[in-house]
């Protein structure tokens, strides 16, 4: 029987990250946020994040923002990010509170669609039948009868459409229709962001990854050729997209992306949050009514808005109604602009530089967006012609999110410098849930087809970690007379195995 030592916790030794101050998130927002994530006690950033990214989805191209003065370069406020942590750290149920001001839009936009079909329906019976008593008159006409009461060919009813918030788990196919009745894009919400990107790479769906980094910058248009399906022009391509995932499972990606199979998917995660946990306490109280209340009118004044004194109209030039910076703002930009060219970006390399150099248009983004929200907030009225262009409190909001996001991105791109004691996590986790018999070998641990688990580098450094913490042992067979000698097999901590007894 070996002598076995105390195990030694294995423990991540991740970036310091900026927290999020309450202050940076608008007024009329701020209460509904910070009770969510006390009451569930949550990261505030996980709420935070998701609201902005909800917002982004419902301004979609009905307002862009042209970022410099003179330029004609234009921005879809359209975001992409995730909710990093491990697990039962409450990623699915606040992004599902967050969301429900958009879900009940939704759910009365499909009642009123339920609606519409029933008269269009109805419509259509009385339009099929004067096409009849119509083609009946021609043929008698042909014949050379007279016709009594001539009547004209009915006018077609027109169909409607579903205006569509939110979606789920759909095929590119049906994205595609869902964005042409929806041109001012769509939010693809995800409890588990590693169900979509195994999607992608099914047989037969290798076109769906490109589909999607095409439809990040919101202002591009695609055709899709089907055999079964025809043809599909695709005006405007806009999807926003926002979900959880575990650390663990994001560190595969992340080590896909420093070598060939870089699609640019995780540098698109401008909104990605990997916050420290929030100390868990005991909580039950009442909603904040009056918080719930006047961010649920915001958010539905925002989805349901012209942006008419805000937005300078689309025309000939430009494809989307947009706005500028007033000048105080326009100042705030440029001095931003230029530190983060010649200050940021000159010191990076690989895949933060790559993530990085996608803040110049998520700068100009968020501060629309909170440019909005403080419009439909106050909603008071513009005279004139005059324009309400977003303001330097959004600016310097916005200045402030990126320096926060920056601290953000560098914990979760540091998740390479951990990659041994992330895999150590992981086999831990399997084994003490039972999932391998002491004495395994190196072979079985890659059968399962665990996340994070199928390469031989990767086992062998979880392997290797969890000997040198005292949670397994390795026992060499002696080597033989003649043939092959056998493979090691891995003794497992007896406080492991009474535990899984």
């Amino acid at each position: 029987m070996p002598k076995w030592l105390t195990p030694e916790p294995i423990k991540t030794n991740l970036l310091a990250v900026l927290p999020l101050d309450p202050e940076m998130i608008p007024t009329t927002l701020r209460p509904w946020l910070t009770d969510i994530a006390y009451r569930m006690k949550c990261p505030l950033d996980f709420v935070a994040a998701t609201c902005i990214a909800m917002l982004s989805s419902l301004i979609g191209t009905r307002l862009t923002i042209k970022p410099k003065f003179h330029d004609d370069w234009t921005v879809v406020p359209n975001l992409w990010g995730a909710v990093i942590g491990d697990p039962s750290t409450m990623k699915t149920p606040s992004m599902s509170e967050v969301c429900k001001p958009v879900n009940r839009i939704a759910i009365e936009s499909h009642n009123e669609f339920l609606l519409e079909m029933q008269r269009y329906e109805a419509e259509q019976a009385t339009t099929d039948a004067q096409k009849k008593v119509f083609l009946s008159q021609e043929q008698d006409r042909l014949k050379g009868k007279k016709v009594e009461h001539p009547v004209s060919y009915p006018e077609i009813p027109q169909k409607p459409t579903e205006r569509r918030y939110l979606i789920n788990d759909a095929t590119v196919e049906k994205i595609a229709d869902l964005l042409n009745e929806n041109p001012a894009g769509l939010l693809q919400l995800r409890d588990e962001l590693i169900g979509l990107l195994a999607g992608w790479d099914k047989s037969g769906r290798e076109q769906d990854r490109a589909f999607f980094l095409e439809a990040w910058n919101g202002i591009g248009s695609m055709t899709i050729d089907r055999i079964g399906r025809g043809t599909t022009h695709v005006n405007n391509v806009c999807l926003s997209l926002f979900g959880g995932i575990q650390p663990g499972k994001l560190l595969g990606y992340l080590r896909d992306a420093t070598g060939y199979e870089n699609d640019g998917f995780v540098q698109r995660l401008q909104l990605a949050v990997y916050p420290d946990k929030t100390p868990w306490s005991y909580v039950d109280e009442y909603p904040d009514k009056q918080a719930r209340d006047n961010a649920f009118k915001l958010i539905r004044r925002i989805a349901e808005s012209s942006f008419l004194s805000i937005s300078y109209e689309a025309d000939e030039y430009n494809r989307f109604a947009y706005t500028r910076f007033e000048p105080a703002a326009q100042q705030v930009f440029k001095d931003w602009l230029i530190e983060w060219e010649t200050q940021i970006l000159q010191n990076e390399t690989g895949l933060l530089l790559e993530h990085f150099t996608k803040y110049r248009s998520l700068m100009p983004s968020l501060a629309l967006i909170f440019h909005v929200v403080n419009c439909e907030a106050d909603s008071s009225e513009v005279q004139g012609t005059q324009k309400q262009l977003v303001s330097i409190d959004a600016a310097r909001m916005a200045v402030k999110w990126c320096e926060y996001l920056q601290s953000h991105a560098r914990r979760i791109y540091g998740l390479l410098d951990s990659v041994s004691e992330v895999a150590a996590k992981d086999l831990l986790r399997h084994l003490k849930a039972g999932a391998l018999k002491d004495g395994f070998k190196v072979r079985e641990v890659r059968q399962k087809g665990w996340t994070g688990l199928t390469s031989a580098d990767a086992v062998d450094s979880a392997l290797s970690e969890l000997i040198s913490r005292n949670w397994l042992k390795e026992v060499i067979p002696p080597a033989p007379v003649t043939g092959r000698p056998e493979a090691p097999h891995y003794l497992i901590h007896p406080q492991l195995i009474s535990q899984n007894a």
